[in-house]
């Protein structure tokens, strides 16, 4: 069931989308208090529900100055900054807004919003400060970025609480500075150091990657909480360390969801998708219900495997349990259905949904140009377009992989020339969509040009297109350019100059070429590699690159 409700207040348009019907009771009770009712959801992390209770109240009522706080740490977490700005407004002709917690409360939604310089200004006129207000105002800064005024804002703090240093400790490692973080760390007085202290600087350690330094706090830690646990699990499995993340969650004597979710979204990261499902079994057999983060990753192991029978039940079991279909939720059914080639539900899926981001379009653009339909990619990138949406490399990947095998050669070109609309630089991998684009078309003199002036150093994967057009349009004479390319490619695998070499050799000898066809063979056997017996070089094509490999026949 979807609720939808819009606010028009100060030409501000605020549209906020529920699924499920668990607030409704909340909504339509006279009886209930919905001051607190927001309380409550608020507290269950319910901020959706919170934003409708108050929406609909809101306009059979005046402004609770109690309840403003509330709704804003709401807007802040779902980081809705037009229903922000307008309660801001009614604060103002309330005369709430020099209230410390609504004061507060508006900084902190800027902060979290992005809108710092708004944060600023209401901290320098807020005619009334506290702690939580100075530990926001740092916060902001932090998310932005500016490290500096946040230390400066410390120093300057006449009263320091844990949430202070912490907020210091976790904002310099948020943007990497893992020096200033330990220092902060060690500068915390030990009557203040706590378990979320200490559980910050090991997280801190695992997301930057320096799983030993975190390994090494975290071993010494006085207590330890789910979250810190969480932060080992998700730190080794970041690295590629799935043994030792393993061991982690198995030295665990009680667990939670969130640890469950860190192990399951781990393997599927790392494309162990059968382990990941194998996992997601165990949980639910040791009486845990999975939430949203659960099923996204299950989602993304059932489209890596391809397993759409399994999708499909994890779907059904997402409208059984009740579980909130949010963005991700949305965006992993969409690109399971998208992978599995059920075109038709990822499709249904998509156009139900009211908000698209890049990803729920990329998913959809990927799957129809990974399953042939190739101009249905090109149209949904284009609708992308004209709404505004901005793509992202993977889009241009995935829209230029369906104009290659559509054969859509000149709205591939068109396309790719887009790129410097979007301030987006082609990588070699857009280079090679393009190569094979051309190649296909059998434009390889175009196809080599562009090679030759290519801002990057052309790699296997670019000039095994060119070969295999080559070889499919029997052209010796771009062959004779792309062979000193081949002869310079020192950085590329032996296999992968093996199969160019042997590209060569087949193209010389449809040709009836023999003697180069023999000399290419003989360059191999000097190279003191040969075929192996009973494969054959083909061409692999995928969503976003085009590559050689040696396959058993």
């Amino acid at each position: 069931m979807f609720l939808t409700f819009n606010m028009k207040n100060n030409h501000q348009n605020c549209q906020i989308q529920s699924f499920g019907s668990s607030s409704l009771n909340s909504i339509t009770n006279p009886l209930m208090n919905w001051s607190y009712s927001i309380k409550n959801c608020i507290s269950q992390g319910k901020f959706k529900e919170a934003l409708l209770i108050y929406m609909h109240n809101r306009v059979n009522g005046s402004l609770i100055a109690g309840a403003v706080p509330l709704v804003l740490k709401a807007c802040a977490t779902l980081s809705m900054l037009s229903l922000g700005k307008a309660l801001h407004a009614e604060s103002m002709k309330s005369g709430f807004d020099c209230n410390v917690m609504v004061g507060t409360a508006l900084l902190d939604m800027y902060g979290k919003c992005g809108e710092i310089g708004s944060a600023r200004k209401l901290f320098d006129y807020m005619p009334e400060r506290n702690v939580i207000t100075w530990n926001a105002m740092i916060g902001g800064y932090m998310k932005s970025g500016d490290t500096k005024t946040a230390f400066l804002l410390f120093e300057n703090m006449s009263e320091k609480t844990i949430v202070t240093w912490n907020e210091m400790i976790d904002g310099y490692a948020r943007n990497g500075d893992m020096v200033m973080a330990r220092r902060f760390f060690n500068r915390v007085p030990d009557g203040l150091r706590n378990v979320v202290t200490w559980s910050v600087m090991v997280d801190g350690y695992a997301s930057n990657g320096d799983t030993d330094a975190a390994r090494e706090l975290f071993e010494i830690m006085p207590t330890r909480n789910f979250y810190v646990w969480s932060s080992m699990i998700s730190g080794y499995f970041k690295k590629g360390d799935v043994k030792s993340a393993k061991a982690i969650f198995d030295r665990m004597i009680m667990k939670n969801l969130v640890n469950w979710n860190s192990l399951i979204c781990g393997y599927t990261q790392n494309g162990l998708c059968e382990e990941a499902l194998e996992a997601f079994t165990k949980m639910q057999d040791e009486g845990f219900e999975p939430d949203e983060v659960t099923v996204v990753s299950v989602l993304s192991a059932c489209a890596q495997l391809a397993l759409l029978d399994v999708g499909k039940e994890v779907h059904e079991m997402i409208i059984r349990k009740g579980i909130e279909l949010n963005q991700y939720v949305l965006n992993g059914l969409v690109d399971m259905y998208a992978k599995c080639a059920d075109l038709s539900n990822a499709r249904l899926i998509f156009e139900g949904m009211l908000v698209k981001n890049a990803a729920a379009w990329n998913s959809l653009i990927s799957g129809f140009a990974t399953h042939g339909h190739c101009a249905e990619a090109i149209n949904y990138f284009e609708r992308m377009d004209s709404l505004g949406v901005k793509p992202n490399d993977i889009t241009f990947l995935s829209v230029l992989s369906a104009c290659a095998h559509g054969g859509f050669v000149e709205e591939g070109l068109d396309i790719f020339f887009r790129m410097e609309k979007y301030s987006l630089t082609a990588s070699i991998k857009h280079y090679g969509c393009l190569v094979d684009l051309l190649g296909r078309a059998g434009r390889l003199e175009e196809a080599c040009d562009l090679i030759k002036g290519m801002p990057v150093t052309p790699n296997d994967t670019v000039l095994g297109a060119l070969l295999g057009a080559c070889r499919v349009h029997s052209d010796t004479g771009v062959v004779e350019i792309l062979l000193k390319e081949v002869r310079k490619l020192s950085y590329g695998s032996n296999s992968s100059k093996d199969a160019h070499y042997l590209i060569l050799s087949n193209i010389y000898a449809a040709a009836e070429r023999w003697e180069k066809a023999e000399r290419m063979r003989f360059a191999l056997s000097n190279k003191g590699s040969q075929k192996t017996p009973g494969c054959s070089v083909v061409m692999l094509d995928g969503p976003e690159t085009n590559f050689m490999q040696v396959l058993p026949d």
